[in-house]
């Protein structure tokens, strides 16, 4: 949808005053209302749309894991900390412990990764602890 979103950008920025130009404009607006509107009810999903995911999934390690594998098909990420200890989480490749992570989540905490982010998510619970890990592709 951003290319849709550019047009109707780019035509508005031509407008010069007037009626006419306002008129115009509009038609284009419209016009692209009807193109997106077919797409939709085709089924055609615009760019980094979701459709589905997987999880919620546990995430429990007290040790360095894995929460998240990397992933070129994710376009998102969430994380809740359910439990009562505190997760480390480590964006990247790097060994998250509970001195070195990327985001401290403490119990009932909610973290949602940086859209688009498809890279390896890893983590470690301080003490005792559950997250659910929902990834959404």
């Amino acid at each position: 949808m951003g290319w849709q979103t550019n047009r109707i950008l780019e035509t508005i920025g031509t407008a010069t005053g007037g009626t006419q130009s306002i008129n115009y404009n509009l038609e284009a607006i419209e016009a692209l209302m009807v193109t997106l509107q077919a797409d939709v009810a085709d089924g055609i999903r615009p760019p980094n749309s979701t459709t589905g995911g997987t999880g919620p999934t546990d995430f429990t390690s007290t040790s360095y894991g894995t929460i998240a594998t990397a992933s070129t098909g994710r376009l998102g990420c969430t994380i809740f900390n359910s439990g009562p200890g505190n997760l480390h989480v480590m964006l990247g490749t790097a060994t998250a412990s509970t001195s070195a992570f990327s985001v401290r989540l403490s119990s009932g905490d909610y973290y949602e990764v940086p859209s688009n982010y498809t890279g390896l998510i890893g983590g470690i619970f301080a003490t005792a602890g559950t997250a659910e890990v929902t990834e959404l592709s």
